[in-house]
């Protein structure tokens, strides 16, 4: 039977169908990327209403978010864990442009770009993220004290080991300029004969029980040298 001429032809009919499918994806692509967009610029996890002299924040990747521990380590200390699994400092630097906190923590720990090597950035990148995430801190939080962890040598990132000495030197000379930033070396906590220790987890990449403890005792000694007498008096004081 010959087609009306009215009919549509089989590249009418195509152009319909490729607009109905481009029109589909935009819609998805504008609800997509606009629930994105809503999500990179939510706060950091474990936000918390309790302030005070004593309250630390733990920021950083998931050797941070993982610190299942933690409370119990730094006590007494009120340790916040405000750290996000498998994060780039990227991502970091956005959620905590966006924090509502109303008061600074005593200080922030910090722990990130061990992610951002390991996922093609350079050490210029990874460093001048770091001085971003140090300009953001000073424009919301003013001089609060961060307390900047060195990467850990690790034996799933081995590889990266150059990279990460690399930054670690550039983050101590920053700590070095600045009075506001301590830089905290647990490489020597971690290495055995020089070579990573038996204080990670299976997957060689996160800390065990011993790799946390052997950073907690890196972390107190810099807090005891490095903040104020009389917080420390208050806050060891409170202890219960």
């Amino acid at each position: 039977m010959p087609l009306s001429p009215r009919s549509p032809g089989p590249v009418r009919i195509a152009l319909a169908t490729l607009g109905k499918c481009a029109l589909a994806l935009a819609v998805f692509t504008t609800i997509f990327g606009g629930w994105q967009w809503v999500l990179a610029r939510q706060p950091l996890p474990g936000a918390s209403n309790r302030e005070g002299a004593c309250v630390l924040w733990f920021v950083g990747s998931s050797t941070m978010s993982r610190w299942s521990s933690l409370q119990d380590d730094l006590k007494p200390w009120i340790a916040q864990n405000r750290g996000m699994g498998g994060a780039t400092m990227a991502e970091i630097n956005l959620h905590i442009a966006h924090d509502q906190a109303r008061h600074a923590p005593q200080a922030i720990v910090y722990y990130a770009g061990d992610n951002d090597l390991a996922f093609g950035r350079s050490v210029d990148e990874t460093v001048a993220d770091l001085r971003e995430f140090l300009a953001i801190k000073s424009r919301l939080f003013g001089q609060t004290p961060v307390f900047v962890i060195s990467l850990k040598p690790s034996p799933t990132r081995w590889d990266r080991r150059d990279q990460q000495d690399r930054y670690n030197l550039v983050a101590r000379t920053i700590a070095g300029q600045r009075p506001d930033v301590t830089y905290v070396d647990i490489v020597p906590l971690l290495l055995l004969q020089g070579r990573p220790g038996p204080f990670y987890s299976e997957d060689g990449l996160h800390l065990n029980d011993e790799g946390y403890r052997r950073w907690t005792i890196a972390l107190r000694r810099a807090l005891d040298e490095n903040l104020p007498r009389n917080v420390l008096q208050r806050c060891h004081s409170e202890s219960p």
